[in-house]
C-alpha cells in the first residue's frame, strides 16, 4: 500500500494534469445542467398562480415566490462566472503542477510523453462534446455558456497549449535548480 502511494507521488503532477482536464470537461456540464433547471424551474413558477386567503403579508402565490424564491433563481447567472472562473483557476494550477514538474529531469520526460496522450484525451472528449450538442436539449442547456462551448469544440488544442505551457514551465524550473546557479550571487 505505502509503495502505491510513493508511485503516486511520482506521478502526481502528470495525475493532477489529468483530473483538471476531465474537471473542466465535467464541469461545465454541470453548470449548464444546474443552470436549465434554475431557467425551468423560473419559467414553471411563473405559470402558477394561487390566491391565499387571511394572509397579511401576501394574497397570491407569486407575491410569495417574489419575496422567496425568485430572488435566488435570479443568481443563476452567478453559475455562468463561476464556470469561468473555475476554468480559469484549474489552468492556472496546470500551470503550477508543470512547473512543479520540472524539478526531476525523468518527470519531464514522462511529461513530454504524456502531452501526447492528453490531446488524444481531448480529442476524445472534444468528439464526445460534439455529439452531445447534437442533442436539442443539451444543446438548449448549454447555450448560455458560450465560452465553454468554445472551450469543449476545441479542447484537443487548449489540452496540446496547456501541456505545452506546463512542460515549459517545468523546463524554467529545472533550469533554475541550484545545480545551475553561481551561490556567490546574492552572498553581499
Amino acid at each position: 500500500m505505502i509503495e502505491a502511494i510513493d508511485k503516486l507521488k511520482n506521478y502526481g503532477p502528470i495525475l493532477m494534469l489529468l483530473v483538471g482536464i476531465s474537471l473542466i470537461a465535467v464541469s461545465g456540464i454541470y453548470m449548464g445542467i444546474l443552470y436549465f433547471v434554475l431557467d425551468q424551474t423560473n419559467t414553471s413558477l411563473l405559470t402558477t398562480d394561487c390566491v391565499i386567503p387571511n394572509n397579511g403579508i401576501v394574497s397570491s402565490c407569486q407575491e410569495l415566490f417574489q419575496i422567496s424564491i425568485y430572488p435566488f433563481l435570479a443568481l443563476k447567472s452567478i453559475l455562468i462566472w463561476f464556470s469561468y472562473l473555475f476554468i480559469f483557476g484549474l489552468v492556472m494550477g496546470m500551470l503550477l503542477v508543470g512547473y512543479r514538474s520540472g524539478s526531476s529531469p525523468v518527470l519531464m520526460g514522462m511529461f513530454v510523453s504524456f502531452v501526447g496522450g492528453l490531446t488524444y484525451l481531448g480529442i476524445v472528449f472534444s468528439n464526445l462534446y460534439r455529439t452531445m450538442i447534437e442533442n436539442d436539449v443539451f444543446r438548449a442547456m448549454m447555450i448560455d455558456f458560450p465560452a465553454y462551448n468554445q472551450l469543449m469544440l476545441n479542447l484537443p488544442w487548449f489540452c496540446f497549449f496547456i501541456g505545452l505551457f506546463s512542460m515549459m514551465l517545468g523546463l524554467v524550473n529545472y533550469q533554475k535548480t541550484a545545480i545551475n546557479s553561481d551561490p556567490e550571487i546574492g552572498n553581499y
